[in-house]
């Protein structure tokens, strides 16, 4: 199966959340292979930050009000929606899509092959309903009838403290996952003229613009000397504020560049699209190719 990218517990894998910051303390997954659709209850969310309201937390009123956008790794499944529900002061949400092959049930870590449903038991994983048996180290489900478990929060991101479901004080405001940025964090681009193909010697732009970002802290060094300000947001869109220091540049031009970033870490290869502020592509024919693999090693 695929690396594991999403947690059924954490809301915010399932969009493109720069970093989560919601987790729900019980989520029950069901699955129904005849009609192919499958549903996520993630029950009683619970905020890692230091605004314990949920209701009131950036990521909920993201939610609430749709600013953020699936994950590409759900690009294959259809009819996505969510609902949101509140019942005596606890918030939950329901997610539903359909997909069209089993195999596209991967990518929520949920393998099959020779008839069955594959996912792997962990340790608070709970089989609800379906025809199951266990091969180590997976939970197997008959795929000729619906099925559904569930999966709980860690016992230690719980205040063992408190008689109610409250996130464990002494992680708050840390990360629960990778966070999206980290695809570009701590590496340097150097501009090609296009994405190169798997194991052939990227054409690097003549004159072109070479890129580090910081692992750590909001800054990128341009040219190897030009220290910027940068800020990486919700949706994949990446901030660069050009200063009027910085030389005249095909690529980049002063104030505020706004970009939507994705990466391809098996080519070694990081594209940069021009969009506002907001996320809309504003220049679909000046997108920046960059390769992350250095002139030298070839």
């Amino acid at each position: 199966m695929d690396e594991i990218k999403i947690f059924f517990i954490i809301i915010g894998t399932l969009f493109m959340r720069e970093q989560p910051s919601l987790v729900a303390e019980k989520a029950i997954i069901h699955v129904d292979p005849i009609q192919k659709t499958i549903s996520i209850e993630q029950k009683n969310l619970l905020s890692t930050t230091e605004i314990e309201d949920v209701a009131k937390t950036e990521e909920f009123l993201k939610l609430k009000n749709q600013k953020l956008h699936w994950v590409k790794e759900l690009e294959s499944f259809s009819n996505k929606s969510y609902e949101i529900k509140e019942n005596n002061g606890q918030i939950s949400i329901f997610i539903h899509f359909s997909y069209s092959d089993p195999k596209d049930l991967n990518s929520l870590s949920i393998g099959h092959s020779d008839g069955q449903y594959a996912v792997f038991q962990e340790e608070k994983l709970e089989v609800i309903s379906g025809k199951s048996s266990i091969s180590a180290p997976y939970v197997l489900f008959k795929d000729d009838e619906a099925f559904s478990y569930s999966v709980s929060i860690f016992d230690d991101w719980l205040d063992q403290d408190s008689d109610q479901a409250k996130f464990n004080p002494a992680y708050i405001n840390q990360p629960l996952v990778r966070r999206k940025s980290d695809v570009v964090r701590g590496k340097g681009l150097k501009q090609v003229d296009n994405l190169p193909t798997l194991g052939s010697k990227p054409n690097y732009t003549q004159d072109g613009l070479s890129i580090f970002f910081s692992e750590d802290q909001d800054f990128a060094l341009l040219n190897q000397e030009h220290e910027v300000d940068v800020r990486f947001m919700d949706n994949d869109m990446l901030m660069i504020k050009i200063t009027e220091n910085f030389p005249k540049s095909s690529a980049l031009s002063q104030g505020e560049q706004y970009f939507i970033f994705s990466a391809d870490e098996l080519n070694n290869t990081i594209t940069l699209t021009p969009s506002d502020n907001e996320g809309k592509i504003k220049d679909a024919q000046h997108v920046l190719y960059f390769s992350t693999m250095p002139e030298e090693e070839y």
